[in-house]
């Protein structure tokens, strides 16, 4: 059994998928559960200058400008985030739920030492053959560096390429 669980989000459609394959591993067993969206370091700033944008503010740093696309940033995290947690914690599991930012395999190894986690559960995004060429597979460095077994979400949802 797998006692402490690093989940990795991305906020894309098939981040649900991996809430339920989590789910589904930690069924019966009361694991902690640490919910990660890794966000674009340059569009994470402190956490208190935030302010929703549905109030008519945008995000002011602490060098008085305003970053409105960090905002954004933040708040699909936050929103990615909160409903997992949220899906996870009625069941009285102990869920947890980070935002970081910086490179996300770099995060994900460094949360999942700091954690001392048992497991990861990540997505695939399922690049074509010209798209692996380009960009990195997340997934794979993953794998490749992680001190324990990655579980991997194989779904394939319609937007992901």
């Amino acid at each position: 059994m797998f006692n402490t669980i690093l989940v990795a989000l991305d906020g894309s459609p098939q981040s649900a998928a991996v809430i339920e394959l989590s789910r589904k591993v930690t069924a019966g067993h009361p694991a902690a559960i640490h919910i990660l969206c890794v966000v674009d370091g340059a569009y994470l700033l402190p956490e208190e200058n935030y302010f929703s944008l549905e109030e008519q503010h945008a995000t002011e740093a602490s060098d008085g400008l305003i970053y409105p696309p960090a905002d954004r940033e933040y708040q699909a995290a936050q929103e990615t985030v909160n409903q997992a947690v949220g899906s996870l914690r009625w069941e009285n599991r102990r869920v947890s739920g980070l935002i970081i930012g910086g490179e996300p395999t770099q995060v994900i190894i460094q949360q999942a030492a700091r954690l001392k986690v048992d497991l990861i559960v990540m997505g695939h995004r399922h690049l074509s053959s010209l798209k692996r060429w380009v960009e990195h597979s997340i997934v794979k460095e993953v794998i490749d560096l992680a001190a324990c077994p990655v579980l991997v979400e194989n779904e394939e949802t319609e937007q992901s390429c």
